[in-house]
């Protein structure tokens, strides 16, 4: 464990905004949480950070960032069908993905090249592609910083939903998560379901593979489409897509169709690509509409105001050059939802947590 004072948090946010934090934690081994849980002078104002890749920080930090590097894969139960996977929560959920594709499990292939750590990714309850982490999740452990116990919390226990789950909320910062548990399975479950404006999966699965295909061709596919869409955050300051898809009444759909015809919309329990007369759409009361798409028809795509700006391949991704500054990009994203409310009276929420 290495503790450091008025520490840059630059290379520990994808944005690369050059704020401090008052005490800055890196544990990389699982013994050192009990270390660090001795140490009351850190816990006043304590902030869990993983990879860095869904933050934006908009000033110094006035407390303790506590970073979770910890590294580790092992399999602890399998059967006929399936294996039961703990990983240290600082481990990297790319990573993890190819750790799974190499050894042949799926379940995951759809979302590779997902920035961030495999606790992050539970807490957060990525999807991509037609794939969420919800349906592979298995239970989580964790040490409560103000008591120090360790307590397991199952799916039920998440409370997940779109973007979230209890860690995200109620239990924000007053936790750390040690291991995450994925139950992968040993024979492909291909989906392909994933289409968009521009392209689908199968598509691009087609250009360079021939049914039956398999997790790695799946993988590759997502690769491709999603480097065509998002730029290298290692190299621009990014942090994905900025903005949740909104989620809107039935109701309010057929008045936005009437705008955007062929806006794409999605059901608002997970990340799905089903045809519009689905009974997922049919007898739902609400629907997910892609925010995306909207900014697009307002001429997001590719925009810049100074320093910041839109990727030239997705309306819904904020990119940054060199020494934007976090007021910079608060205030790029306020103008986006001020003409998406105007346009279409829809509320846009960050995806990002501004801090």
């Amino acid at each position: 464990m290495k503790i450091y004072s008025n520490h840059s948090l630059k290379n520990h946010n994808s944005f690369k905004v050059d704020v401090k934090a008052k005490y800055f934690i890196r544990i990389t081994q699982s013994e050192e949480v009990s270390e660090f849980l001795k140490l009351k002078k850190y816990h006043k104002n304590i902030f869990i950070l993983g990879g860095g890749s869904n933050i934006l920080f908009q000033k110094n930090y006035p407390g303790t960032v506590v970073q979770i590097a910890t590294k580790g894969i092992n399999v602890i139960k399998e059967d006929n069908a399936n294996v039961l996977v703990e990983l240290s929560a600082g481990e990297s959920w790319n990573g993890f993905v190819h750790w799974a594709i190499n050894n042949g499990y799926s379940g995951i292939e759809n979302m590779v090249l997902i920035p961030g750590t495999v606790g992050a990714a539970a807490t957060q309850n990525i999807a991509a592609y037609g794939q969420n982490i919800e349906d592979v999740f298995e239970s989580l452990d964790t040490v409560e910083i103000s008591s120090g116990k360790s307590i397991v919390f199952d799916k039920k226990a998440m409370k997940l939903g779109y973007r979230e789950s209890i860690f995200k909320r109620e239990l924000r910062n007053k936790f750390i998560i040690t291991n995450v548990r994925i139950k992968l399975g040993k024979n492909d479950f291909i989906d392909m379901s994933y289409h968009s404006r521009y392209e689908s999966l199968e598509g691009e699965l087609s250009k360079f593979a021939s049914p039956p295909y398999n997790i790695r061709d799946i993988a590759k596919a997502v690769s491709v489409i999603r480097e065509r869409k998002f730029p290298d955050w290692e190299k621009i300051g990014t942090a994905g897509s900025f903005f949740l898809n909104p989620v809107i009444a039935k109701k309010e759909l057929i008045e936005l169709q009437k705008k955007v015809p062929n806006v794409q919309f999605y059901p608002i329990d997970k990340l799905t690509y089903p045809t519009p007369d689905d009974p997922k759409f049919v007898h739902a009361d609400y629907v997910k509409i892609a925010a995306g798409w909207l900014l697009e028809e307002l001429g997001w795509k590719g925009k810049w105001i100074g320093k910041v700006g839109t990727s030239p391949n997705q309306s819904l991704v904020i990119i940054t050059q060199k020494g934007a500054t976090a007021q910079e990009i608060v205030s790029f994203a306020e103008k986006m939802k001020a003409d998406v409310k105007k346009a279409y009276n829809i509320n846009l929420i960050p995806e990002v947590n501004i801090i």
